[in-house]
């Protein structure tokens, strides 16, 4: 297999396995409310905290990783801590230690996409929309199956299910070993990374997550509430998800050729519009549609990120990627006060604001070659 085909498919397998940890304890919450008498916003707590730590983290990992050139490296590492701290979320007995447990799961996630993303992006230099799009089937994959093999597992095994999720993992950790690309040092200072243009990508790009993770976190929950099992509720929850594996690879090929700013305004206002049509007419057909719309930008961010930003593209990911991660810690926390409060349906809806805004703030991103010259 040529070197780049190999190294997009261990990062995209990489990703896969990623982003299914990312999504692990949504399933589990109608279980952890009943044992552990959680409220809405606690269990927004435990969800939210992994994206904070990562969103504090990753930059400086990114940033480290790249000028030492141990991006494989970071990335073994990466899954070894996430699959020690589920077996330790598992001995957690209290909210307080699920907390604990919650920020070294952090800890694990905030290493992948940066080092992924960014070695992709030096791979597929021309090509950067296509290979993070399929990159992000593998994302996909891995939201997709969290709900489905979680809510399985929970159904079978209960809460040892965080057990049995450490596994993965520490197989990951042996599979990288195959990934021999090669890395060179750069000779970059953290500070010049930062830019203004790719702050307000930044912006843009946390509207998506802001607005994903603000439903899927609640969406097992929203079904078990309407009287379905542990089991059923995540498998329709994992609809939303589903999509993604179309979506993502059909935005980045579509960004190529019509351009990153237009593809994701077509996301985002199509995110508000299937949200309001779910609300109003809940079936699995809008869910479906309404995680397409949703998935569609995701490589396409990075893409973005990856352009607006100076030669340090694992960094420059990296800063738009800690801003993903703002909007994913915010939103289960604030969607889960709204619940508490208003209910699955008010909670919900202030998502349609949220991609409207993100829509309307697209109009302030200069093009790739004005933000060059500037």
């Amino acid at each position: 297999m040529p070197k780049p085909a190999r190294t997009l498919l261990l990062v995209s397998l990489s990703h896969l396995v990623n982003d299914w940890y990312s999504l692990l304890i949504p399933p589990a919450i109608p279980l952890l409310k009943a044992v552990y008498h959680l409220s809405y916003v606690q269990s927004g707590v435990l969800v939210s905290t992994p994206y904070i730590v990562s969103a504090i983290l990753q930059t400086y990992i990114a940033y480290m990783a790249e000028k030492k050139a141990k991006r494989v490296l970071a990335l073994k590492l990466g899954f070894l801590i996430l699959s020690l701290s589920f077996i330790l979320f598992y001995f957690s007995d209290s909210f307080l230690f699920m907390v604990l447990s919650a920020l070294i799961i952090g800890i694990g996630l905030s290493i992948y996409h940066p080092q992924g993303m960014g070695l992709l992006a030096n791979v597929f230099k021309n090509q950067k929309g296509m290979a993070l799009g399929i990159n992000g089937i593998g994302g996909a994959i891995g939201f997709f199956l969290a709900p489905v093999s979680m809510g399985y597992l929970l159904s079978r095994f209960g809460l040892k299910a965080f057990l049995i999720v450490a596994i993965p993992g520490f197989l990951m950790v042996a599979i990288l070993m195959l990934c021999k690309q090669e890395e060179k040092p750069l000779s970059i200072t953290l500070k010049h990374a930062f830019s203004k243009e790719l702050i307000l990508v930044g912006f843009v790009a946390m509207v998506s997550p802001f607005f994903s993770r603000g439903i899927s976190a609640f969406l097992p929950a929203y079904f078990y509430s309407k009287g379905q099992s542990i089991l059923d509720a995540n498998l329709m929850a994992s609809v939303m998800l589903l999509a993604g594996i179309i979506a993502q690879p059909i935005g980045g090929k579509f960004s190529d050729k019509f351009g990153r700013k237009e593809v994701i305004f077509v996301s985002y206002t199509s995110m508000a519009l299937f949200l309001v049509l779910f609300l109003l007419f809940p079936n699995l057909v809008l869910l479906f549609l309404l995680g397409f719309a949703t998935s569609v930008s995701i490589p396409v961010r990075h893409a973005l990120a990856a352009e607006v930003g100076g030669k340090s593209m694992n960094t420059n990911i990296a800063i738009s990627y800690t801003m993903v991660m703002v909007g994913a810690s915010i939103a289960p926390i604030l969607i889960g006060f709204l619940i508490d409060n208003f209910g699955f349906n008010i909670a919900f809806g202030i998502n349609t604001v949220i991609a409207l805004g993100g829509a309307f703030l697209l109009f302030f991103v200069k093009p790739q070659d004005q933000a060059l010259t500037n």
